[in-house]
């Protein structure tokens, strides 16, 4: 019997199913390693291993007794915690105030005891090769690699049985990494359990005594150490269907521009010290580029430097053969730049306005009359005029939008940016948390706004989403741009292994 069972997991976001019956097992002192794409349902599943979310359906046991999580500190009691891609500190406090956080121990007259915690921390402390006196130093005076393992000693001081990390490596040099594994094989000698996440391949048989690859929300294979390939496990990442893919694909792709063609857009060797360094881009009229890449490779934070959000640190934008420097969004929308943003809550919508104002708010400058007051009855027919073009449903053009559901919300922000006259539009993650439905008809939407002549950009971490509505993609990785593909070399499996670097086992790790 397994000691960590996930069965029959299912979790639905709206209109789309996330997890789609999800079996997952790992046993006292096994690593499982989890592997998928962006999208493919890890995040969604570590966070209802460990109480963040509840599952629609399905049920987690641990030795074999059913468990109903209601909160994160539920999935600690039962000994389940994580160790996160960002470490997940408090800087200015001490190692040993964060060590003991929200679980400290305490004495007289409920005083933190500090001595006791002390006496806890020091063989944990040397479980993981660390010396005691790092307990006084502030968090924020270590380095990446040691704040990890701080984390992994909080895990420890929790009496984590099942200990979940979650891209550890993608901040760490390589000395930090060999430390990492070596530390996880002794802690799975030691009787723990171990879910590891990646999209290193190279790690795979090095960390993991077992690897499950999850596409779309389903487990599509599972195998034991030496029993498989790198080229099973992308094929497996990239979908077992990826041939129907790529048939739907060559079925929707819309006639790509000439990229002989002057480009609107024009971008050399542009840099930011913190996010990407000398990437390189030309956007014809007419054609939609694609970006892809994982989390953390630099292709929104690009986005942003040309919409004047970020302040790059060289290189050059052309906009129709003119250098530009968009100070801030403003001027960028001035110049004709636009950008839907990813996050449609935080980013996008004014959640308190409605549907009208949404739509209509970039443009209102065309509805001015005499006096510069704005002309109300032009304005209410402009947005009746929209809800009918993108097909949006709603009361009328005044009910609030943030009653409306995901898919129209994000029709009535991409209405927005696309029915003014821009000469390059770039929509990051047009069609996050949306049904197919919906998502179908943005993409022809997207297409539309080609055909017209807009150079479009579409950034998005679903795969299948930026093969099927581009003309060509670039593909980043840690900053840069690694590969650029169109025609039949856009594949699912040559864009996937660019992103996540498959076969180049000597990359460093940092």
């Amino acid at each position: 019997m397994a000691t960590f069972e996930l069965s029959g997991i299912v979790r639905n976001f709206g209109g789309v199913r996330a997890l789609k019956g999800v079996d997952i097992a790992v046993d006292a002192g096994e690593s499982l390693v989890l592997l998928g794409e962006n999208g493919a349902g890890k995040s969604t599943l570590i966070k209802i291993l460990t109480g963040a979310l509840a599952p629609d359906a399905g049920e987690i046991r641990i030795d074999g007794v059913a468990q109903d999580f209601r909160s994160p500190l539920d999935a600690q009691n039962a000994g389940i915690s994580a160790v996160y891609q960002e470490p997940m500190i408090y800087p200015h406090l001490s190692v040993l105030e964060n060590l003991f956080m929200g679980r400290e121990i305490t004495g007289a007259f409920g005083r933190v005891d500090r001595a006791a915690m002390r006496r806890t921390a020091r063989p944990i402390l040397a479980e993981l090769e660390l010396d005691e006196t790092i307990l006084d130093r502030p968090m924020a005076a270590l380095s990446l690699g040691y704040q990890q393992l701080v984390l992994i000693a909080q895990t420890l001081a929790q009496n984590a049985r099942l200990i979940i990390f979650d891209e550890p490596t993608s901040i760490l040099s390589r000395a930090e990494t060999e430390r990492l594994f070596t530390i996880i094989d002794r802690l799975r000698a030691g009787g723990r359990a171990i879910v590891y996440i990646t999209h290193r391949l190279e790690e795979v048989p090095r960390v993991g005594d077992r690897v499950t690859v999850l596409t779309d929300g389903a487990v599509t294979g599972g195998y034991g150490k030496g029993g498989f390939s790198e080229t099973t496990l992308l094929e497996l990442m990239a979908g077992k269907n990826s041939r129907e893919i790529e048939a739907e694909i060559t079925a929707h792709r819309t006639p790509a521009g000439d990229p002989a063609t002057p480009p609107v857009m024009e971008i050399a060797g542009l840099s930011h010290p913190a996010h990407f360094e000398d990437v390189n881009l030309r956007l014809p009229p007419g054609m939609i580029t694609g970006i892809y890449g994982l989390v953390g490779s630099g292709r929104s934070e690009v986005a942003l430097t040309i919409f004047g959000e970020l302040t790059r640190s060289a290189g050059t934008i052309r906009l129709e053969g003119q250098e530009i420097a968009p100070a801030d969004p403003a001027e960028a929308i001035a110049l004709g730049i636009g950008y839907l943003p990813e996050d449609r809550k935080l980013q996008g919508i004014f959640a308190s306005k409605p549907l009208e104002a949404n739509m209509t708010s970039n443009g209102l400058a065309r509805f001015r009359g005499g006096w510069g007051l704005l002309d109300f009855p032009a304005l209410a027919a402009e947005a009746r005029r929209i809800m009918g073009q993108y097909n949006i449903k709603a009361q009328s053009a005044r009910t609030l939008i943030s009653t409306l559901s995901g898919g129209n919300q994000q029709k009535g922000l991409f209405a927005r940016w696309a029915g003014q006259p821009f000469k390059v539009l770039i929509l990051d993650e047009p069609t996050r948390g949306i049904d197919v439905r919906t998502k179908d008809e943005i993409h022809d939407f997207i297409r539309d706004l080609a055909t017209g002549g807009v150079a479009v950009v579409v950034i998005s971490s679903d795969l299948k989403e930026v093969l099927s509505v581009s003309d060509r993609i670039v593909v980043m990785r840690a900053g840069r741009v690694v590969d650029e593909v169109s025609g039949t070399a856009m594949t699912p499996e040559r864009v996937l292994s660019a992103a996540i670097g498959a076969g180049q086992t000597g990359e460093s790790a940092a």
